[in-house]
């Protein structure tokens, strides 16, 4: 997962944030706030690989005005995500890059590849790795 700055994570019911810093070995030191400085532990055996590519459910469903949609990576491979309307017609490409093993996500404004508004409709988007197919649907209501 990426962390990025004022971004935070639920961790066993604890809420982190990331205040900068840099990993060495299996310690991520953070930077100062206030007097204290903060250092995380990981154990990199304990990652979390994805075994299969996976598209997960948007969230929030219904939406509106943006939606965010995880995915996970299997295997080193050129990812695409696409968002399909009502019709089948291509409205909008979220992703189409390569991506390394992991869990990540992307966040669809509504728009279509112009920069326009899409309308209140089911769309449907589309992630492609390869031979592996993944389409889900999700709703957006203005």
């Amino acid at each position: 997962m990426d962390i990025t700055d004022e971004e935070s994570t639920d961790l066993s019911n604890t809420t982190w944030t990331y205040a900068g810093g840099e990993a060495h070995n299996s310690a991520l030191s953070v930077s100062a706030l206030g007097s204290a400085v903060y250092v995380a532990m990981y154990n990199p055996d304990h990652v979390i690989v994805p075994k299969e590519f996976a598209l997960r459910q948007n969230y929030p469903n219904p939406f509106n005005p943006t939606t965010t949609i995880e995915y996970d990576v299997a295997a080193d491979a050129h990812i695409v995500i696409k968002i399909y309307n009502i019709l089948g017609q291509e409205v909008a490409t979220l992703v189409s890059d390569r991506r390394s093993v992991g869990r990540y996500r992307t966040v669809w404004n509504g728009k279509n590849d112009r920069g326009e508004s899409v309308s209140s409709s089911v769309y449907f988007y589309r992630l492609q790795a390869g031979s592996v197919v993944k389409t889900r649907k999700m709703l957006l209501v203005k």
